[in-house]
């Protein structure tokens, strides 16, 4: 199965560990343009430069936001503010943050490795949901000026016991730590000591890995390593664009939060909220709730009965939230997701939002804050939205075992590491 490995790690230096919140950045796939901006301001050696480089007018092939990354990248490693570790490590990564509304505090603790990259098909390596050709396209680029990954995939795997975490903590010495916009704690620590390191690297080759997050990338990168295999063929089995490089946590982690994906639906025809709750929609309202009533209405969706394809449904005019049921039958796998019904029986079926026109057409955009969507349809800023109930680990591991994919955007695993804390030269 899974060949994970120690490898030297390209991060800040010492003497900046004290600055960690100013240098990193959330994922990048999260940051909007206004906190892009923001990230500019914080710091000229922010690695924001490097994973999402902003654009400027008169770009061409070679002279453009990449190229620039690369530039950026070079002067960082040349003024000693990134250096390269001196000695390969697992990097263990804790986050500790306050969830739900009892303000319980959970933890997860991973550790960061490089993956062998295999492709999908010698099932190594499990997707989960479908991807699209834009990010790959993005991060082809980048990956291409930079030679470099500053973020990780993040992948699950099953380890009931914790024997791999347990081992590593035991022998790991801290380096970084900062706070998040978001106030969750993250905690990065190094792991050299050879029997720990070998005794990690042992427990894979029988355990799958399954994605919880970076289809895109894990994508790209294979591009990229064939890409590269062809520049330089003699670089060898061990050249470090044959690997991947990934942040992995137990399934079984009790810290471990999946949140759902909601849905905001836009450019889908005038009245879209009136194709789904007229006579002809296969959609039966289970509940009602007026503005004013948004806790009562999350609460009554995430106490619902599991068996059921349910839905929490906000917009009109007034704007109302309903909780709807398809009538379908769940099914195994990936039938047994509220998102394939919604993508399936209802964005297809009703709007004509097919998996093909999501995957052309601004249709759809995603945020994992239901209040966040509550508001920006209260704004009108969109004429409907879905709200979708969370899927579990577990869920993933099966549908990626079936070797079936959940729509885009399924499941959103929190929190996740900062970009900017381990790196790695490709």
């Amino acid at each position: 199965m899974a060949e994970v490995q120690p490898f030297k790690g390209l991060v800040y230096p010492d003497s900046l560990k004290g600055k960690m919140e100013s240098l990193t950045t959330p994922p990048y796939d999260i940051i909007s343009k206004e906190a892009q901006e923001e990230f500019y301001k914080k710091d000229p050696n922010n690695v924001i430069r490097l994973e999402l480089p902003k654009g400027f007018e008169g770009e061409v092939p070679g002279k453009n936001r990449y190229s620039q990354a690369a530039s950026d990248l070079a002067r960082m490693i040349s003024e000693g503010v990134l250096v390269e570790d001196s000695v390969p490590a697992f990097y263990t990564y804790k986050m500790s943050y306050r969830f739900g509304p009892e303000n319980e505090l959970r933890t997860v603790e991973g550790f960061i490795g490089r993956v062998r990259l295999e492709e999908w098909e010698k099932k190594v390596v499990y997707p989960h949901e479908r991807t699209l050709a834009g990010p790959k396209e993005d991060r082809m680029a980048l990956f291409r000026a930079t030679k470099a990954s500053f973020s990780q995939i993040y992948c699950v795997y099953s380890d009931p016991s914790a024997k791999i975490m347990g081992s590593l903590s035991s022998a790991s010495v801290p380096r970084f730590r900062c706070v998040d916009g978001d106030g969750v704690i993250h905690e990065v620590a190094s792991v050299t000591d050879p029997k720990v390191v070998s005794a990690v690297s042992a427990f894979f080759p029988s355990t799958p890995l399954f994605i919880a997050d970076g289809h895109h990338r894990y994508e790209t990168y294979l591009a990229y390593r064939n890409e590269r295999r062809k520049e330089d063929p003699n670089a060898g089995p061990n050249a470090p664009f044959e690997f991947v490089t990934v942040f992995l946590v137990a399934m079984e982690n009790p810290g471990l939060t999946v949140l759902p994906t909601h849905r905001m639906v836009h450019n889908v025809g005038e009245n879209p909220w009136a194709a789904l709750t007229g006579s002809k929609s296969p959609l039966k309202t289970v509940a009602t709730f007026p503005v004013g009533q948004e806790t009562a209405f999350q609460k009554a969706l995430l106490e619902s009965p599991p068996g059921e394809i349910l839905f929490g449904m906000v917009g009109g005019s007034p704007v109302e939230y309903r909780i709807v049921s398809l009538p379908r039958a769940k099914g195994p796998g990936v039938q047994a997701l509220d998102s394939y019904w919604l993508q399936e029986g209802v964005l297809a079926e009703v709007l004509s939002v097919t998996r093909e026109r999501v995957a052309k057409e601004d249709l759809l955009r995603y945020s994992k804050s239901a209040d966040e969507v509550i508001k920006k349809i209260r704004a009108g800023e969109y004429p409907v939205a879905f709200i979708l109930r969370p899927t579990g680990a577990r869920v993933v591991e099966d549908v990626s075992l079936r070797g079936e994919l959940m729509p885009q955007k399924s499941t959103y695993f929190y929190p996740k590491p900062l970009t900017g804390m381990v790196m790695r030269l490709l």
